[in-house]
């Protein structure tokens, strides 16, 4: 594994991780009960949830309003972080017995579908720094095909999302951080180099600007199979996911690599502030 993640990007994810499951320990009959807003009053547990997102998002906003521009290698795949959280989110209320139930129709358990995010991802790290390495400048129907054997077989999809959620969500986070790491030097003009994707000629720009929207399109496949399932999310459920989504919004900002060293910080104590919330939430008394 060739993952080198921040620790305090690492604490700051669990930290979240952690908030997340505070959040889904509270009922939705239970979401009207009495909240402190520390400094300014009592309001409900639904209104503490929307606190989450809302200092989430202006910690989000303060990194924008700075205008700085990012290497357009880092800008290309910062969005993937907003949709694995989003996936994340979306996972968080799940159990083994929801990720291995039969749609029917022959369609793939939620379970599956993961498998194909993750195992994908893998491939998107491994397969494009071989294109890298080709340094092919023209991109068209005579580009050869990458050789087979290059990928790992711990990533095969047969395996890839096998154990428990828990077990699952490290696995997202590791299939991104390794290809992160893997790409981390890409210039301008590798990124311009030839590459195939789903077979077709593209360049090394547009397999990177695919992290994101391939993990955003399974993402709508589970949301889907869920239906067929006839399970309905929560309240609770849902407002879990909007705050998993505002985390990636701000995570974006940091990752794949901070633009300054206080970034990190900042993001960090963003986290620290959620979870503290998130625990207030789950610890306020019944209506």
């Amino acid at each position: 594994m060739t993952t080198a993640t921040d620790p305090d990007l690492d604490e700051a994810r669990g930290l979240i991780e952690g908030a997340l499951g505070d959040l889904l320990a509270v009922g939705d009959d239970a979401l009207e009960a009495p909240w402190i807003w520390p400094d300014h009053g009592e309001l409900d547990r639904r209104s503490g949830v929307f606190r989450i997102i809302e200092d989430l998002d202006a910690v989000t906003a303060a990194f924008d309003a700075r205008g700085v521009a990012r290497p357009v290698d880092q800008a290309i795949v910062a969005p993937a972080t907003i949709a694995r959280w989003e996936l994340i989110g979306l996972l968080a209320p799940l159990t083994e017995g929801d990720l291995d139930a039969d749609p029917g129709g022959g369609e793939w358990t939620i379970r599956q579908t993961v498998a194909h995010i993750i195992s994908s991802q893998h491939s998107y790290g491994v397969n494009t720094a071989w294109w890298r390495d080709q340094a092919i400048g023209v991109s068209d129907e005579r580009l050869p095909f990458p050789p087979d054997g290059i990928e790992d077989p711990a990533w095969d999809e047969a395996i890839a999302a096998d154990g428990s959620t828990d077990q699952i969500r490290s696995r997202i986070h590791l299939a991104l951080e390794d290809a992160a790491v893997r790409l981390a030097d890409l210039s301008s003009e590798d990124l311009a180099l030839a590459a195939r994707w789903s077979g077709l000629p593209v360049t090394i720009a547009i397999r990177q600007g695919r992290w994101a929207s391939h993990i955003t399109e399974h993402t709508v496949q589970v949301d889907k199979t869920l239906v067929w399932l006839g399970r309905q999310p929560s309240e609770v459920e849902r407002l879990v996911r909007l705050v998993a989504a505002a985390w990636g919004r701000l995570e974006a900002n940091v990752w794949p690599r901070p633009q300054d060293a206080k970034a990190i910080g900042v993001a960090l104590e963003a986290a620290q502030n959620a979870a503290a919330t998130a625990a207030s939430v789950r610890a306020a008394g019944p209506a």
